[in-house]
């Protein structure tokens, strides 16, 4: 295996048999291959994938998708029913809550057993368990027996012998999120010393912004195989919409509650006739409707025609300056009578949404839309963004709980693509500025 790839994967399988009842499993050893009192269920089939060193990757998808069962065959606590793995260097795994220690030992000694398992001398053990105990921060609980530790005080201990080890890989599953928010931030925190310094993570979480945020790329499984492997953003964008669009399919057994009933009684046309000014034209575009074909998805019934960000003087926007003033517009039409919402998100270059807004936000509420319908909305915003590459993403809902959920009618991705020029009176370093008063004493 080559130097610069630390975990090769070829053709990875695992199969469970599954038995109906407990007699079935000794029947089966009984009768041996002649006859076959089980089912088989594949929790991987034919994965393959390589990762270099230094990369961090996610890997995503639904429960029960094999996400786990990877993680564990990659770190050999599990045997592969085909396929081989390859690993290069120290692997630190943070597994599912109860793995790893003897719930007997106290935390201190299960320390010293981790490390020895780890790889580490005693001599190491000794030198680093002043700073795992630091990081743990569980205080006199150290000495006493791990059985007595709740799920939090267990996960803290176990990530801070893992992260002060520095694994060459590391790998995370779901455990982090039995931590408090203090404790996450802290976790992140390492996590990205150590890819700072050269290790290689695998980590899997639900947070799609935390895959987004935290990795280069990402492993999408379904149903135990690969759906897509590519650049994190991308790949989380993809699990994203099938989310949505497997929601749109449940949508028809949602009963709407009394709110959302209030709020489609309430749901405007249009802007009254007497409040016109400067109406902007209806925009069909072939040209933008071949671009984002492939971006695009949604239950339907509406459509959007055509999209733009423009200045105050309308003109159309490939690059924005710092805080300027835009109209994000949204052309569609409609095929059904029913109260949406016309939603814009401006995403970063790791598909983050950094500002956007739905109708509600700038009171406005639901629009009424109408079969035959043909609609402009226009939003008027700042940018006060840091400098780099954005692209606008645009939804057409139907609210399903009021505020919480929605059918997503119409989706666009990347629907614009621009740049944010840096600020001119000096670079901003968070992804967003807004301006501060500042007031200094001296006391």
């Amino acid at each position: 295996m080559c130097s610069d790839i630390v975990v090769k994967v070829e053709n990875l399988s695992k199969c469970y048999h599954i038995y109906e009842q407990p007699r079935d499993r000794l029947l089966q050893m009984l009768v041996g291959r002649r006859r076959r009192f089980y089912r088989e269920f594949w929790a991987l089939k034919d994965i393959s994938f390589e990762i270099r060193k230094g990369e961090t990757v996610g890997i995503i998808g639904r429960n029960g998708s094999g996400k786990s069962t990877l993680l564990q065959l990659i770190c050999g606590t599990l045997n592969p029913t085909g396929g081989s793995i390859q690993t290069l260097g120290r692997i630190a795994a943070l597994l599912e809550l109860g793995s790893g220690f003897n719930p007997e030992f106290t935390g201190r000694e299960n320390v010293v057993m981790s490390c020895a398992l780890l790889g580490l001398s005693p001599q190491e053990t000794a030198a680093r368990f002043d700073d795992i105990a630091a990081f743990a921060d569980i205080g006199e609980f150290i000495e006493q027996a791990v059985k007595t530790y709740s799920s939090g005080m267990y996960v803290r201990l176990a990530f801070a012998v893992n992260i002060v080890a520095r694994p060459n890989i590391m790998i995370v599953d779901e455990a982090l999120a039995v931590g408090d928010i203090n404790f996450q931030a802290k976790c992140m925190s390492a996590l990205t010393r150590l890819q700072d310094g050269g290790a290689t993570v695998l980590f899997v979480s639900h947070d799609v912004g935390a895959v987004k945020s935290l990795c280069d790329r990402a492993i999408y499984l379904e149903h135990g195989c690969v759906r897509s492997i590519g650049k994190a953003a991308d790949v989380a964008e993809l699990y994203m919409r099938n989310m949505r669009e497997e929601m749109n399919a449940e949508q028809q057994r949602f009963v709407p509650d009394a709110r959302l009933a209030e709020a489609k009684k309430n749901a405007r046309s249009c802007i009254p006739d007497g409040e016109l000014r400067g109406v902007p034209i209806f925009l069909r575009s072939k040209e933008f409707d071949e671009r984002v074909a492939a971006l695009r998805y949604g239950s339907g019934g509406v459509r959007i025609t055509y999209a733009e960000i423009l200045d105050e003087q309308g003109q159309p926007l490939t690059e924005v300056n710092y805080d300027q003033q835009v109209r994000v517009v949204v052309h569609f039409e409609s095929d059904i009578d029913e109260g949406i919402s016309c939603n814009y998100y401006i995403a970063d270059a790791k598909k983050n949404y950094v500002i956007g807004a739905s109708m509600d936000l700038p009171g406005h509420g639901l629009l009424q839309i109408r079969p035959g319908g043909r609609y402009v909305a226009v939003y008027a915003t700042k940018m006060p963004l840091c400098e780099g590459n954005y692209s606008l993403q645009l939804e057409l809902t139907k609210p399903l709980i009021l505020d919480q959920s929605a059918e997503f009618l119409d989706v666009i991705d990347n629907a614009v693509v621009f740049r944010m020029a840096r600020r001119p009176d000096g670079r901003i370093w968070a992804q967003i500025y807004i301006p501060n008063a500042l007031e200094v004493f001296e006391a």
